[in-house]
């Protein structure tokens, strides 16, 4: 089968308040970004993966440039843009056509990245610990190598993998071969049905214990109620019942202020994307009418026509731009906690419906008391036999289910497969490790495909690289898993000597498959004869340039005002 790629051509950065930007281009083979220490090659390499929602830990100096990324790349022969501002995104086409917005990364790009990769690993989120689609940090950690934790920890490159728990191993089972696609479906099916036998199990317990209990307290012939423990019980549920309202009342305040909040950022927003809507239109009219005086289309005021004007307008549009983002994200945080207010209220009232329905249970027993005779006691026994027998068959019907899932998934899980897998890596990692001068490690016959490769000194960024390439050739020859850019970040990591540095160069080169994107980022090639694409940024401390804020700021900004009203039409 043959694979789909994805390649990365193009990276525009822009920070409006610095009025500066870089783009850069890609080759869709080999790209070598390479200048001395500090003029912005990780920031490069960085601003990929983030423009894709996959985080990465910028420095504080580039997080104040507060900047927006355009990122251009193809698929399966399909052009996309992905524009990222803050925390939301938009996915455009090459014509600039939005497709979707996002504002976020585990609930929005993560399943429609998953859905556009035809990736259905799914993995257990450490919080709620239910199965979820990968997100964009966990699709693109086996292809990408940073130079801050790579090189002495694999796995880790991306920020926010916590959110899900023990990854790794399925992670690699995934992107090898050992566990396809189908194993994962079927996982989450297997994972969902535990979870409702679990719940059937346990209201079924709860069912037999209260049972037990009215059997003990009810005589064949009638219900005994005991009226001092029975006016004790009322007390206690009314003195329940008035802490319960006060509750809820506090809840129902809180909530009027966090909707009054929402009204007024609604009015706000509302407000702010007239503005920008007026004043674009004031600037295309401006340069559409160039006399000494214009008269405004909006307002019928008359304006001097002068580039001074114009450019006044443009920081106009910017600084509301630069509110509406501002008032998108406290629209997000007042949904979030009105969303939290209105769950805790109906907990809440759910509580008060509960001790109500309790007093109103209580009380009728008492006028029902001399009225149920055997035939109330052979009815609750009734009761509890049908609800018993009930839960006996949705245990029995799911636990059938679960089990033909699990028969399933039991013959994707092939041994014969694994241990071919497991032997092919084996065989890959010693042969890389002979290449790049390893000595102080051997696969030594690996029962599984490690976590990760232990080495010593300065052998353990070459043992670690032999290790990214083992898997890589792994997934190549046992997958049909799509074609990811292979991004490695400063390679010569503790000290390495003259040989081993040229060593390292001369492996990735030689060694990457030809049907992969590489983008190396590094000081120098150490000797190592290279003549293909190179980027090579030059000032210090300032990859972003002034020359390039104009043509960048005409790209971006029309694409920023369509995500904008997309997220204020979906708030």
């Amino acid at each position: 089968m043959e694979r789909k790629q994805l390649l990365i051509k193009k990276l525009t950065i822009l920070s409006i308040p610095e009025k500066s930007a870089k783009t850069v281009t890609f080759h869709p083979q080999r790209n070598l970004i390479t200048g001395e220490n500090d003029v912005g090659k990780s920031s490069i390499i960085k601003s990929i993966y983030h423009s894709l929602g996959a985080d990465v830990h910028f420095d504080g100096v580039w997080e104040k440039a507060d900047a927006i990324s355009l990122l251009t790349f193809s698929y399966s022969n399909k052009n996309y843009m992905m524009l990222r501002s803050r925390d939301h995104f938009g996915l455009f086409d090459e014509n600039g056509h939005l497709i979707q917005s996002f504002n976020s990364i585990v609930k929005g790009l993560s399943p429609h990245f998953a859905k556009l990769f035809n990736n259905k690993l799914k993995l257990k989120q450490s919080q709620t610990n239910q199965r979820i689609p990968v997100s964009p940090a966990i699709q693109f950690l086996p292809f990408y190598i940073d130079q801050d934790k790579s090189w002495t920890k694999p796995w880790d490159s991306f920020e926010g993998l916590g959110v899900f728990s023990g990854f790794k191993r399925d992670l690699i089972n995934f992107v090898t071969g050992i566990r396809p696609n189908e194993y994962f479906l079927l996982s989450e099916k297997i994972d969902q049905l535990s979870a409702k036998l679990t719940i059937l199990k346990n209201e079924s317990g709860v069912l037999k214990s209260a049972r037990s209990a009215v059997e003990k307290h009810i005589p064949k012939s009638f219900f005994d109620i005991d009226i001092k423990a029975f006016k004790k019980d009322i007390d206690q549920l009314l003195v329940k019942l008035e802490v319960l309202k006060n509750k809820e009342n506090e809840y129902r305040k809180n909530l009027v202020k966090q909707k009054n909040k929402e009204v007024f950022v609604d009015n706000e927003i509302a407000l702010v994307s007239k503005s920008i809507r007026a004043i674009n239109k004031d600037y295309e009219h401006s340069l559409n009418e160039l006399d000494g005086e214009i008269t405004c289309p909006t307002c019928n005021a008359t304006y001097e026509n002068s580039m001074v004007s114009r450019f006044a307008l443009l920081e106009d549009v910017d600084t509301c731009r630069s509110l509406l983002s501002d008032y998108l994200e406290d629209k997000k945080k007042i949904s979030k906690e009105v969303a939290k207010l209105e769950n805790q209220l109906n907990l809440q009232v759910a509580k008060v419906r509960e001790i109500t329905s309790l007093l109103n249970e209580k009380k009728g027993k008492v006028r029902l008391k001399d009225l149920i005779q055997n035939e109330s006691s052979k009815q609750v026994k009734e009761i509890f036999n049908r609800s018993q027998s009930n839960y006996r068959a949705q245990i029995f019907e799911i636990e059938e289910e679960k089990s033909v899932f699990e028969s399933d998934r039991s013959k994707l899980n092939n041994k014969e497969r694994k241990d071919l897998i497991v032997s092919r890596f084996n065989a890959l990692i010693d042969q890389f490790l002979i290449k790049l001068n390893v000595h102080t490690l051997n696969s030594g016959g690996f029962s599984d495909i490690p976590l990760s490769v232990k080495s010593q000194g300065s052998d353990t960024p070459r043992a670690l690289l032999a290790y990214y390439y083992a898997i890589l050739f792994t997934s190549k020859e046992f997958t049909s898993l799509p074609i990811f850019p292979l991004v490695i970040d400063s390679p010569n990591q503790q000290d390495q000597d003259a040989v081993n540095r040229n060593k390292i160069i001369n492996f990735i080169f030689r060694n990457t498959p030809s049907e992969y994107q590489l983008i190396l980022g590094t000081v120098d090639l150490h000797g190592f004869d290279y003549d293909g694409h190179t980027i090579s940024p030059m000032t210090k401390l300032g990859l972003l340039d002034r020359d390039e804020f104009k043509e960048s700021y005409n790209k971006i900004s029309p694409l920023l005002d369509s995500l904008q009203a997309s997220l204020v039409s979906d708030s």
